[in-house]
């Protein structure tokens, strides 16, 4: 499973090193356990809940501290029931 995560991981810095960004051609909630995007682009992920969870920038997935984040591993029992446009880009998860 971390192997998968690093995988996951790298490839989300590599779409986002882009000069141009990918359009996204179609999204879909697989509840409760997958997000799987697909780009115009052709790239096409599969994101497990607990991973979402656990990189999330929501202030409660996180220990913060002075000028050091430090994320919470072991989100395993976690779901995601619905998803809902936020913005021109954002999606929030509903667990």
């Amino acid at each position: 499973m971390a192997a998968q995560l690093l995988a996951m991981q790298r490839a989300i810095q590599r779409i986002h090193t882009l000069v141009e960004a990918p359009r996204l051609k179609s999204f879909s909630l697989n509840a409760p356990k997958t997000v799987e995007v697909e780009y115009a682009n052709g790239g096409k992920f599969s994101l497990p809940a607990e991973f979402l969870r656990v990189y999330s920038p929501a202030a409660d997935g996180k220990i913060r501290s002075i000028g050091v984040e430090k994320v919470i591993f072991g989100r395993r029992h976690v779901g995601i029931m619905s998803a809902e446009p936020v913005g021109n880009y954002g999606v929030r998860y509903l667990q």
